[in-house]
């Protein structure tokens, strides 16, 4: 299906050459999804769709022609042939997905090579010049919550499929103020597994806990936490991920438990609120995923190709002459041949602002998100309320009145909450170890 769209939007476009000012009127972008991201192929799509059909003429400058590949992580050579692959195509910049098997293998391609990557995918650690990270940092909106409720005794569920980094800034933060941490890798528990944990941590009167895993492992926990009983009174749980409202709570909602969490997609923005308009009248047969709202990493995905139409735009007004004529050939050349104006396009990506999906969309210099909003909301029995939000400056920012939220778990009962961020623009916005 992915082929077959792709052949129809090519032929759509039309491969006509060069427009006035020597521009592409068909730009050549990639496109690399790993399992499990039907619902972001389907965000993806309608994004360059609705890019390519805009009755806006100072939007339709040009189309966006996707060269897609699916890959297969955990097999190198796949990886290595889809990446060649876009490059021998003359993308002149990649939307790609990865997970901790394929990041090393994608970054270090696009660095040698200088090609560009948007990514909705976890951030990586430490510095990737040619990596566009969609994904907000979560590290100082939780830390701040952690401060707040004054937490010092806690059990950290986690996986790496995200990474270390949220890992060790809880670690770092706990050496600091000497809170005692148990930390605790899930990633190769089964259902029969959690519960045993979840039984033993309740025997040792556990009852605060911080979950930092994907969604779909973290529904798994949940459900097991549920069918264990430690979803009632007297139980606190801090959902370390960027979309609460991508997890069904409904079980929690009577249960009594606090469930704290983060949010970045306000459904409640005009931007949103139109999009969804349009993502109602998908056909799930055709756009699988489209019978459900997007789930954030799918507001990234579209908020992706927004950021590198916004960026080609930028090229066109500046009259640069962006070609890869005499730049598609081998990937694995030794040496390396870098794309010559590969900075160009990293520099204008980067420069890119806009109001997306996911809120205000403004990167650094490193390329990581920027000034942006994460929501705080409360769960209760009638479902998600937004109470405040968090921002690098004014950190927690609740409101309602202040007694209501205080870090005693039992001021807490009844209540779940969930985070959403606001970072202002700043000379150092992300967190130094």
């Amino acid at each position: 299906m992915r082929t077959i769209w792709q052949h129809i939007v090519f032929l759509l476009s039309g491969y006509w050459g060069v427009g006035m000012g020597a521009f592409p009127s068909s730009v050549q972008i990639g496109g690399l999804f790993i399992r499990n991201t039907d619902q972001e192929y389907t965000a993806f799509r309608l994004a360059i769709f609705l890019h390519n059909t805009s009755p806006n003429e100072s939007e339709a400058l040009f189309n966006l022609v996707p060269h897609v590949d699916n890959i297969e992580t955990a097999n190198s050579f796949a990886v290595t042939n889809a990446f060649c692959s876009q490059y021998s195509r003359g993308v002149f910049a990649i939307f790609g997905l990865y997970d901790k098997r394929s990041v090393h293998t994608l970054t270090s391609f696009c660095s040698a090579l200088h090609i560009s990557l948007i990514t909705p995918s976890f951030p990586t650690e430490g510095e990737s010049q040619f990596v566009l990270q969609l994904r907000p940092s979560l590290r100082g909106a939780l830390l701040s919550l952690l401060d707040h409720y004054g937490w010092n005794h806690y059990v950290f569920l986690y996986d790496t499929d995200r990474g270390y980094s949220i890992l060790q800034a809880i670690m770092e933060k706990a050496g600091q103020n000497g809170w005692q941490v148990s930390a605790i890798c899930v990633e190769n528990f089964n259902d029969a597994s959690y519960r045993r944990l979840l039984e033993d941590l309740d025997r040792r009167q556990e009852n605060k806990f911080v979950i930092d895993c994907e969604v779909e492992r973290l529904q798994n926990i949940l459900e097991q936490v549920v069918s264990v009983g430690k979803h009632v009174k007297g139980y606190h749980y801090i959902i370390a991920n960027l979309g609460l409202k991508d997890i069904s709570l409904d079980r929690f909602m009577h249960g009594g438990a606090n469930v704290t969490g983060f949010q970045l997609v306000d459904f409640n923005t005009p931007v949103v609120t139109e999009l969804m308009q349009r993502w109602k009248t998908l056909d799930q047969r055709e756009y699988p995923g489209s019978d459900s709202p997007p789930k954030y990493t799918s507001a990234l995905t579209y908020d992706g190709v927004l950021v590198m139409a916004e960026a080609f735009r930028n090229l066109r007004r500046q009259k640069i002459d962006l070609s890869r004529r005499g730049n598609a050939g081998d990937c694995l050349a030794n040496p390396a041949a870098p794309w010559g104006q590969g900075m160009d396009m990293e520099r204008t990506l980067k420069q890119v602002r806009l109001q997306g999906l996911t809120g205000n969309v403004q990167f650094d210099h490193y390329g990581r998100r920027v000034n942006y909003t994460l929501d705080v909301l409360e769960l209760k029995s009638t479902g998600l309320r937004k109470i405040g939000y968090w921002s690098d400056m004014d950190k927690l920012v609740l409101l309602q009145p202040e007694p209501a939220f205080k870090n005693d778990s039992l001021a807490m009962e009844n209540r779940t909450v969930v985070v959403t961020t606001i970072l202002p623009l700043m000379k150092n916005p992300i967190l130094r170890n």
